[in-house]
């Protein structure tokens, strides 16, 4: 039972530190909207920071300290934490502090806290309060939320940083120009750098290989135990453990249970296709993986068809292999297609009748084809890129395609099709247009 002397204690810790220094995430939530606002994401993806961010827009709008409630429910105080102690919570915080109008109480990591819904449901059909919430679970997305909260939510994805949120984090300055002068290596260290140990906060900010290392191993332990294990309740974590580390140092590539249920039985391991399916879900459910569906009009071929699986961040498969560049370029444009993308907008990879693939198709029939090849110069890569690109745009209608490389920049006319060649530093840092 957490009580309202439990409460006291973790709400003065906060009152009574400044919030931290920021680094301004690209992300804007609308507070002025009369939503439940759900912030979700990965573990150490920077959620807390953009609560933080509202919280230090509201103190600039004017509102006053004392009706800004902040609690993570992660505190060692609050073990054990149930739906019904909530109500102490606001008790707490009225024999706290001197608030009156509205109330805008902000839950971090509120998936701790089982039924939470039914709470925040609770208090936000009084009027008196807006909501904002937290959590590395994707029960947060609009299309997984209980359905007491259906409809009156309002969600947004944090992912780890982007590659201009990165190089902001790390005050470089880098404009259009320099890919033509000395200073070009800058951005190329900063890129292969953002590539192997990927983009979290945190990472972003440590110089020291090793350090960086210690960080990322920390996080996949706490995604592990505290995300999956816990949460999910399971028994053997050693066949988890393996299946986690082999799909993490695998992105970028088909996902297959038959493969993997043949590899566990090839070591004696007794595991279920169904389980390594469940394993997949609970791996997805955290935001660690995620599923790139083939791209078909029927809704029943594009489920029944193999999918590709990205990682949300390539420094956690740099714990367990040396980095692809390659691959890691291509789950770098994933993971920054799926940051820019609308609701309803689609990300899907092509399959053509030849059997060539495109990367990734973005919006559908009318939108955008995109391949990604680390390496352009040699003549044979190049037009296995380009001809499948060509095939795409024909097929599809559209007069152009694009090839985001390592460093390559250029313009190509094919059968009629323009082929851009675009650097993913350019690409990551100007183009900010899906079509």
């Amino acid at each position: 039972m957490v009580t309202v002397e439990d409460f006291k204690y973790v709400l003065t810790l906060w009152n009574g530190h400044k919030i931290p220094g920021l680094i301004e995430r690209d992300i804007k939530v609308d507070l002025d909207s009369n939503k439940i606002i759900a912030i979700a994401g990965s573990r150490r993806s920077g959620k807390t920071y953009v609560m933080f961010q509202c919280i230090n827009d509201l103190l600039k709008k004017g509102v006053k300290k004392d009706n800004i409630l902040y609690i993570n429910f992660e505190n060692e105080r609050l073990v054990g934490i149930t739906a019904i102690n909530l109500d102490n919570l606001l008790i707490a915080h009225r024999e706290l502090f001197n608030s009156d109008g509205i109330m805008y109480v902000f839950l971090d990591e509120i998936q701790i806290v089982e039924n939470w819904d039914k709470w925040v449901r609770k208090i936000y059909d009084t009027g008196k309060y807006r909501v904002i919430v937290t959590g590395s679970s994707s029960e947060l997305l609009s299309s997984e939320i209980a359905t007491s909260l259906a409809g009156r939510n309002l969600t947004y994805i944090v992912y780890p940083f982007s590659f201009k949120e990165y190089v902001d984090a790390q005050g470089l300055k880098i404009n259009k120009l320099q890919k033509y002068s000395f200073e070009k290596g800058v951005i190329l260290k900063a890129m292969n750098d953002f590539l192997e140990f990927g983009s979290f906060p945190e990472i972003a900010m440590t110089s020291s290989i090793s350090r960086k290392l210690e960080i990322l191993s920390s996080y996949f332990d706490a995604i592990f135990f505290k995300d999956i294990v816990r949460r999910y309740g399971i028994r053997d974590v050693g066949d988890l453990n393996i299946f986690l580390k082999i799909l993490s140092s695998s992105y970028a590539s088909y996902f297959s249970s038959v493969k993997l249920f043949n590899y566990f039985k090839s070591t004696g391991r007794k595991i279920s296709r169904v389980t390594l399916l469940n394993f997949l879900d609970y791996s997805r459910s955290v935001f660690l993986l995620s599923l790139l569906e083939k791209y078909e009009k029927s809704v029943r071929k594009r489920i029944s068809m193999q999918s590709k699986t990205y990682i949300i961040d390539t420094g956690i498969s740099r714990l367990f292999s040396d980095i692809d560049k390659g691959r890691a370029l291509e789950n770098a444009v994933f993971i920054e297609l799926s940051r820019r993308k609308e609701p309803i907008e689609s990300i899907n990879y092509l399959k053509l009748k030849s059997g060539k693939e495109v990367d990734f198709i973005v919006g559908g029939k009318n939108g955008e084809i995109i391949q990604v090849s680390c390496e352009v110069s040699l003549l044979s890569t190049r037009s296995r890129e380009t001809s499948a690109l060509v095939e795409a745009a024909k097929g599809l209608g559209l007069k152009s395609g694009k090839i985001i490389t390592y460093d390559y920049e250029g313009e190509e006319l094919i059968d009629g099709i323009l082929i851009h060649y675009i650097p993913f530093w350019a690409w990551a840092l100007y183009d900010t247009k899906q079509k």
